[in-house]
Formats: structure tokens, C-alpha cells, sequence
């Protein structure tokens, strides 16, 4: 009975990713697949590559070690979501709302995160190379040992965030608010007349 259960789960779960999927808890991604909602799911160490997730509703859920290389989660909602190590390199979480979500040494590199909004979030040792963060707000945002080479922040709100050591220099900034309030434009290329 488990097995056909399962078999089921994997069948329905075919329509809303592109690889197979395996989880502790078939009955969540079932859930997750029929009403594109999954409030406090435990989805720990799911594969999500290349999975469309876009508008899903992962309010609360743990997401820990959860693989999203390359998915599309434009839009999602993943509001205190713990999305702790998860991978989510290449990944496109354009207007994703990740209020107060833990993204504490998630692979974030190359991501699309440009209008987020990550009020509160744990960016603690996270790896934001390459990512876009435009038009993102990061407000009391803690990026404490992360690693944020090339990222572009133009017109982000870092208002508040907690940046510890990091390298503005190392980042591309035009128009983005600064911790302290103040608006930079430090790498804006002024268009051709």
C-alpha cells in the first residue's frame, strides 16, 4: 500500500517538476502538488532542480538541504521558511517574499532575487556571488559571513542590514540605500549622450 502511495505521489508530482523528486513525506509534495500550498511541510533534502514552483505558498516549512538549482520560485511566498544550506544557485526568485526566512549558508550564486523582499532574513555565510539583488529589500537583513562578490544591489534597501566585514567595493551599488541610510552610486554607468 506505501509503495503505491508513493508511486502515485511521484506520478502526480511529474506535472510540477521536471526530475524526480524524493521526500520523508510524500503526502506534503502530493499536498504541495495539487493546491501549490504547503504551510510547515517538512521537505528537507527534496530535489527541486530545475522545478516550476513559481506562486507556491511555503510559508513556515523546512526546507534544509533542499536542492532548487535552477527552479523557478518567482512570487513565492517562503515567509520564515528554513531554507538553511539549501541550494538555490541559478534559481529565479524574482518578487519571492522570504520575510524573516533562514538562509544561513544557502548557495545563492547566480540567483535571481531582484525585488525580494528579505526583511529580517539570515543570509549568515550564504553565498550571494553573481546573484542579482536589484530593486531587493534587505532591510535588517544579517549578511555576517557571507560571500557577495559581484552581486548587484542597484536600487536595493540594505537599510539596517547587518554587513559585519563585507566589501562594499565588491558588490555593484547604484541608487541602493546603505545600512546607515545613505544612497550610493558608486558603480552607476551614466548613459551615452
Amino acid at each position: 500500500m506505501k509503495h503505491r502511495i508513493l508511486t502515485t505521489v511521484l506520478l502526480l508530482v511529474s506535472a510540477l517538476v521536471a526530475t524526480p523528486i524524493k521526500a520523508e513525506n510524500p503526502l506534503q509534495l502530493s499536498q504541495l502538488q495539487s493546491t501549490r500550498s504547503c504551510y510547515r511541510c517538512n521537505l528537507t533534502g527534496v530535489d527541486f532542480r530545475k522545478a516550476l514552483l513559481n506562486s507556491v505558498d511555503l510559508r513556515h516549512a523546512d526546507l534544509m538541504l533542499t536542492n532548487f538549482e535552477s527552479a523557478n520560485l518567482t512570487a513565492a511566498n517562503l515567509t520564515r521558511a528554513n531554507l538553511t544550506r539549501a541550494i538555490l544557485s541559478g534559481a529565479d526568485l524574482s518578487n519571492a517574499l522570504l520575510w524573516g526566512a533562514s538562509l544561513r549558508g544557502a548557495n545563492l550564486v547566480s540567483a535571481n532575487l531582484s525585488r525580494v523582499d528579505m526583511t529580517e532574513a539570515a543570509l549568515n555565510g550564504a553565498d550571494l556571488s553573481g546573484a542579482d539583488l536589484s530593486g531587493a529589500n534587505l532591510n535588517k537583513v544579517n549578511f555576517r559571513g557571507a560571500t557577495w562578490n559581484g552581486a548587484n544591489f542597484s536600487n536595493a534597501n540594505l537599510r539596517n542590514a547587518d554587513i559585519g566585514k563585507l566589501k562594499l567595493k565588491d558588490v555593484f551599488l547604484c541608487n541602493t540605500i546603505l545600512p546607515g541610510g545613505k544612497v550610493s552610486n558608486q558603480n552607476c554607468v551614466l548613459p551615452k549622450k
